[in-house]
């Protein structure tokens, strides 16, 4: 019998850090720690009492890619900045969303250069290995494989933190794939997202990146009840009201974690 996990990533501090460049210091670290635990007790009566229901550290998870990586003789790609901080090349790529109907596109980062001039510089490699912190579905990495292979660039390994048994199977028809940690998801979320400091980007506007939190759409984008989907938005605003809180009271500027935006589309 499959038992399907709900998993949490617990990254805030990652975030912060190392995606929006703040300095935390020892006591707000703790004190993000222990919000971070906070919300995954009060999360936890929300998720079904049939599914398991795991937490990760997202350092633990960054330690696990870090050691995995040291073994891998191809120049190595970064997709993810907050759990693989160091390689040789980044490639700033995300699932773009559509605010008004939700469909999705891959596309740079917000602020980043566009995806044809990241690959240009990219090229000098003709083999490399790509990291990321992980696959749900391992849809969008495909297509990550497909673009740069349509310019030459060859991805001889993936190397994922964490990936779903069916992910691993469908990539590894395809390319050779490294992944450290394999779970049956019946969801995974990262707790950035969940704080509504992160979400589903939409762009850059005003010279400001926009998301969508996903208490914009948390029954599909969260896998919450409907019947529970106003209770888990009052939750998570309320964790975001503190921790926003805790940074504006420290002097963060906070206009580097960008705007959150409304979701218009169907829910």
């Amino acid at each position: 019998m499959v038992v399907f996990t709900y998993l949490l990533s617990r990254d805030l501090v990652e975030t912060l850090e190392r995606k929006f460049g703040f300095s935390l210091n020892t006591n707000l670290r703790e004190d993000v720690k222990r919000l971070e635990q906070l919300f995954i007790s009060d999360f936890q009566r929300y998720v079904p009492s049939n599914v398991e229901y795991t937490c990760v550290e997202a350092q633990n998870i960054s330690d696990q890619i870090a050691s995995r990586l040291i073994e891998v003789r191809s120049p190595i790609v970064s997709l993810d900045r907050v759990y693989i901080p160091r390689a040789q090349e980044f490639l700033e790529v995300t699932r773009q969303t559509n605010q008004q109907t939700g469909e999705v596109k891959i596309a740079e980062r917000p602020g980043a250069p566009s995806l044809k001039k990241q690959i240009e510089r990219i090229r000098k490699y003709k083999t490399i290995a790509l990291a990321d912190v992980g696959a749900f579905e391992g849809v969008t990495l495909l297509d990550i494989c497909d673009l740069l292979s349509q310019q030459g660039i060859n991805v001889d390994e993936l190397i994922l933190g964490i990936s779903s048994n069916d992910a691993n199977k469908k990539l590894n028809g395809y390319r050779k794939v490294s992944a450290l940690n394999l779970f049956d998801f019946y969801e995974w979320i990262e707790l950035r997202d969940l704080f509504g400091i992160d979400g589903r980007n939409i762009g850059i506007k005003d010279d400001r990146r926009e998301f969508i939190p996903y208490w914009e759409n948390l029954c599909k984008w969260a896998s919450i009840p409907t019947e529970s989907r106003e209770e888990v938005e009052t939750l998570c605003k309320g964790f975001n009201s503190q921790l926003i809180g805790k940074l504006w009271q420290e002097g963060y500027d906070l206009s580097r974690i960008g705007r959150p935006v409304k979701y218009l589309g169907n829910k």
